[in-house]
C-alpha cells in the first residue's frame, strides 16, 4: 500500500495539474477511450472524494458527461453500465449522506486507479528556450521495492530520459513534480533524489540525444 504522505501527495496533484489532464483527455474525443475510464475521470472532476451525483438521478450524471466530446458517443445505458462495472471493481461505492440521500463515492482503490491513469497522461513540457541546466534523477532503491524501481525506470524511458548510469537519468527541462509524483505513487519517493547542474563532462552526446545546441 502507498504510504500516507505519498497518497496525500497524489491526491493533491490529482486535484490540480492532473485534473486538467483528465479534462484534456475527455475533451479530446480519443476513440480508444473506454466508457468506464471516462466515467471515472468525470466523477473525479466532479468532486473528490465524494460526488455530488445522487445515485437515483442518473439523468443528471449523463448531462455532466455530455459536456465532454469524448463522452457524447456513449448512450445513457452504456454510462449506467459503466457505473455498475466501477462498483463491481470496487472503484466507487454508494453511501448515504447526512440527509439520507444515496450518493456516489470514489474509493481509495478508485483514487489509486486515477493516479495510475494520471501517470499515463504525464508529459513534461519543453521550455521554448532551454535554461542550459540538466536535471539528474538518481535513486538507490532497496531490493524489496523491485517492482517500484522497475516501474520508475519504465516511466523514465517512456518520458525519454537519457540513461546516464543504471540508476542515474538525465533530462534538460524541469521535471521534479512529475518524477516525484511517479516515485511517490510507486512507494519509492524517499529513495529518489533530483539534482540540477549546469555542467556535465560529456554533455555533447547528451545534447545530441535531446536535439540541443
Amino acid at each position: 500500500m502507498l504510504e500516507n504522505y505519498a497518497y496525500a501527495r497524489i491526491i493533491r496533484n490529482m486535484r490540480s495539474e492532473h485534473f486538467s489532464k483528465f479534462r484534456e483527455f475527455l475533451d479530446s474525443g480519443t476513440t480508444g477511450a473506454k466508457v468506464t475510464q471516462i466515467t471515472l475521470c468525470v466523477l473525479a472532476i466532479a468532486s473528490v472524494p465524494v460526488l455530488v451525483f445522487i445515485a437515483a438521478a442518473m439523468g443528471n450524471a449523463v448531462q455532466v458527461f455530455k459536456q465532454f466530446e469524448s463522452s457524447k458517443r456513449f448512450s445513457k445505458r452504456q454510462i449506467q453500465n459503466s457505473f455498475t462495472h466501477l462498483q463491481r471493481q470496487k472503484l466507487i461505492e454508494y453511501v448515504a449522506d447526512k440527509s439520507g440521500k444515496t450518493i456516489v463515492k470514489i474509493t481509495k482503490k478508485g483514487e489509486s486507479r486515477l493516479g495510475t491513469f494520471a501517470i499515463d497522461l504525464i508529459e513534461i513540457k519543453q521550455q521554448k528556450k532551454w535554461d542550459r541546466k540538466w536535471r539528474l534523477v538518481m535513486f538507490d532503491i532497496p531490493m524489496r521495492f523491485t517492482k517500484g524501481r522497475e516501474a520508475l525506470r519504465f516511466h523514465l524511458k517512456k518520458l525519454n530520459f537519457f540513461q546516464f548510469q543504471k540508476s542515474a537519468w538525465i533530462y534538460p527541462y524541469p521535471c521534479e513534480d512529475e518524477i516525484m509524483f511517479i516515485s511517490d505513487f510507486f512507494g519509492v519517493g524517499k529513495y529518489v533524489e533530483i539534482l540540477t547542474t549546469k555542467n556535465l563532462l560529456r554533455e555533447k552526446k547528451i545534447k545530441k540525444y535531446f536535439g540541443l545546441n
